[in-house]
């Protein structure tokens, strides 16, 4: 059986939570798009700019907004080449989900 068949036997997608002290280093940015490009996979739970110990004071939900605006220019390309059964999200609801964390 190939790989792409055995993922469709799946029933449901794995839900995901992400939180993400975005801006503070360039790999968060990085990760968020990369996670983007594999979205049709899961089922999104939220997205949480938060605090970490290199950032505590400041959280930065406007960065993960201008990645979803990015997303949201590709997303059809994307859905071009993606299974019907699988669609990408729509940026409208990925941005539904973009939270502030609290602020230390």
């Amino acid at each position: 059986m190939a790989q792409t068949e055995r993922l469709q036997t799946f029933a449901s997608k794995p839900r995901v939570f992400i939180l993400s002290d975005i801006s503070n280093e360039p790999d968060d940015a990085e990760s968020l798009v990369r996670y983007l490009l594999y979205s049709n996979q899961f089922q999104t739970e939220g997205l949480v700019a938060c605090t970490s110990t290199w950032m505590k004071t400041k959280v930065c939900p406007q960065d993960m907004h201008k990645i979803i605006d990015g997303y949201e220019k590709v997303v059809d390309n994307l859905n071009a080449h993606a299974h019907p059964q699988d669609p990408y999200p729509t940026a409208a609801y990925m941005r539904s989900l973009i939270k502030k964390g609290a602020e230390i």
